[in-house]
């Protein structure tokens, strides 16, 4: 097939800044990307940060959108994609990804509108009457408090809530701020046909135009980005008791969370919530979800063909979350984490179990296929990504870096290698660093450092003494490094060994919990932060990269991640629907020859192989295997040191906690 010929793939990313679209060829090189800043290039809604400001009648902690304005950024972003060239009759395949938590509202007229639009006029002139609400709840709202308290209390407590949804009530999430809605605007929520995600709202847009069908134009939530919303059920069907009643069409959501939401428990306005019809009809205003977001939800909608010259051929793919998509940019195997070193740090951490916990989030995997997660309930074949996010980031080493390091990070790392902790040194030393009040472990908050010295120990046994401060200033510098990767080291350890883990259990033994860790965010270019990163988990670090525009050279991929993984699964389902085609065509020519469907995460690690070998780059000369490079190595040694502290790390953990 020509070059010129060839498919190519979208991936959208609504943020909450921007709309972000990144354009990928079928080797999953990442071509073009383009973005809609919403302050800068849509002035007219007035947001700063991509939010609105309050008004007086505003709940205190409402933080919220204009709907518009991500219809408009849509207009706005097809026509930078036409203006710049880009190709859009060669995009075979499409899929998005959207800010997570935050909800938007059809009208019960959204069918219709959606179904009857012409191409002569832009989504904003055409479509504003498809929302039954204006705004859309923002992750960074907490006006939700009191809606929090119910969600735990019916359940009986944060643990049992995160027991089935994967997480503790947060403010940001769906299903609270559905209640909020419900219970503030009822006619409003009674005038909504159905309620999604950002990403199912993108997904939405793009199917819609003249002659669509009104029964199936709105689309679905997928199974990953349904799991920050505190209503989707996420237990394993065998766990879940027999008298547990499920909803007719769709089991997968809650029915008592549900009912919570729906206003069907609210004794003091019983009329009201009967009106509004209750658990059953709140499910059906969310839907079925999608399991299998590698299959089609349709077409690119007739709109986008007509007046942007989409081919009537391109398959939509379910959207998905930002987290969820971000993680599918690096297809972590089992074992493998990506920790994610900004302002704040993530750590998200691939397991083939699910492993609850009230201090971080559980999800399904965001690519799964049918036989993993459909048919069987939430049993045996599901994956799962468990994410944990620190607010004491790189505002914590920055603080260390400035206090004690000259504000000067050669300095940082200068008493990083000379204050490491080493196996016969006469002095051991571990610190936390909470500077604001920390959400792993929750609540934690202050400065507490702690020394061991070999004449403190008395009969065979180790006493810690809580210090103002240690000997030399710089060896701040190397504490905070060691206790902020001792403490993401200890959180995988329990993702990877399941619910049966005890924290109680032989913690210096522990194995090194991560075969591979891809580091990224703007500290990951430290490369004395990524060796003590490496040190400390005893595995390889390594950074995603991608060939250059000669096709001879590899270069660190700094593309946006979330848009990229969302066009991985398109350029994934699609690769499915041909060998499905060719599958069908053997068989009707008496050639029946079965093929196995490659999981996700294989595809994209043979794709990005196949495309290095059609180049004829020596991998392993340059370090790279299946599209990632190596930056860094365990020092032999170094990890047992690490290991051998684990249980003072986190007996100190826990004092500094009753200190504070």
């Amino acid at each position: 097939m020509d070059g010129d010929a060839l498919p190519l793939f979208l991936g959208l990313d609504a943020s909450t800044q921007a709309l972000k679209a990144s354009l990928l060829d079928i080797d999953l090189n990442v071509l073009s990307e383009l973005e809609v800043r919403f302050d800068r290039d849509l002035p007219h809604y007035g947001t700063t940060g991509g939010v609105s400001a309050p008004i007086s009648s505003d709940e205190p902690g409402t933080v919220v959108a204009p709907i518009m304005l991500y219809v408009e950024s849509l207009d706005r972003l097809a026509d930078l994609m036409r203006s710049s060239s880009w190709p859009l009759s060669r995009i075979a395949g499409v899929s998005a990804a959207g800010q997570q938590h935050a909800s938007v509202y059809f009208s019960r007229a959204a069918p219709k509108i959606l179904t009857s639009l012409s191409c002569e006029k832009t989504l904003a002139q055409q479509v504003e009457g498809a929302f039954s609400r204006k705004v859309v709840p923002n992750w960074q709202d907490s006006s939700t408090t009191k809606a929090c308290q119910a969600f735990e209390n019916v359940m009986g407590g944060a643990e049992e809530l995160a027991k089935v949804t994967g997480s503790k009530a947060h403010t940001r999430f769906t299903g609270p701020q559905i209640y909020k809605f419900r219970k503030n605007e009822p006619e409003a929520y009674k005038n909504t046909q159905r309620i999604g995600l950002v990403s199912s709202f993108i997904t939405t847009m793009l199917c819609v135009g003249q002659g669509e069908d009104e029964n199936t134009v709105i689309k679905g939530i997928d199974q990953s980005d349904a799991c920050g919303m505190n209503l989707l059920d996420m237990r394993p069907s065998s766990t879940i008791p027999n008298t547990e009643i499920k909803g007719s069409l769709e089991p997968g959501w809650n029915q008592l969370l549900l009912a919570l939401a729906s206003g069907q428990l609210d004794r003091d306005s019983l009329s009201t919530s009967c009106s509004l019809g209750g658990a059953t009809e709140l499910e059906r205003k969310l839907g079925r979800i999608y399991r299998d977001t590698g299959m089609p939800v349709g077409s690119i909608g007739n709109w986008w063909v007509d007046r942007y010259g989409f081919s009537k051929t391109c398959k939509v793919f379910p959207g998905t979350g930002d987290n969820p998509a971000t993680f599918l940019a690096f297809s972590l195997a089992q074992r493998q984490a990506i920790i994610s070193l900004g302002t704040s740090d993530t750590v998200m951490v691939a397991t083939d179990q699910y492993v609850p916990d009230p201090d971080f989030h559980a999800f399904f995997h965001p690519a799964q296929l049918a036989s993993s997660c459909s048919g069987k309930g939430n049993e045996g074949g599901n994956k799962f990504f468990n994410m944990l996010v620190y607010k004491s980031g790189s505002l914590a080493r920055e603080w260390i870096r400035d206090e004690y390091c000259q504000s000067d990070w050669d300095a940082f790392n200068g008493h990083v290698e000379k204050w490491k902790l080493a196996e016969m040194t006469k002095e051991k030393r571990l610190a936390f660093y909470w500077l604001r009040p920390e959400i792993i472990p929750s609540g934690a908050s202050g400065v507490h450092r702690y020394t061991c010295c070999s004449s403190t120990k008395s009969k065979g046994q180790e006493e810690w003494i809580k210090v103002d401060d240690f000997e030399e200033e710089g060896m701040n510098a190397s504490s905070i490094l060691e206790t902020q990767f001792l403490n993401y080291r200890y959180r995988s350890s329990s993702i990877i060994s399941g619910p049966s883990w005890s924290s109680s259990s032989s913690l210096n033994t522990l194995k090194p919990p991560l075969d591979l860790i891809y580091a990224v965010g703007g500290a990951s270019s430290n490369l004395t932060i990524t060796h003590t990163m490496a040190d400390v988990f005893g595995c390889d670090i390594v950074k995603p990269v991608q060939l250059d525009q000669s096709g001879k050279t590899w270069k660190a991929a700094n593309y946006n991640f979330c848009s990229v993984g969302a066009a991985y699964k398109a350029v994934w389902g699609w690769s499915r629907l041909q060998q499905q085609q060719q599958q069908q065509q053997k068989q009707q020519s008496g050639q029946a020859e079965e093929q196995n469907v490659l999981e996700f995460d294989d595809f994209i690690h043979e794709t990005k192989a196949k495309a290095a070998q059609k180049q004829s780059l020596d991998n392993a000369k340059s370090g790279v295997q299946g599209g990632v490079k190596v930056i860094c190595t365990p020092t032999k040694g170094r990890t047992e040191v690490y290991t051998g502290l684990m249980s003072h790390w986190k007996t100190l953990e826990e004092r500094a906690q009753k200190e504070q």
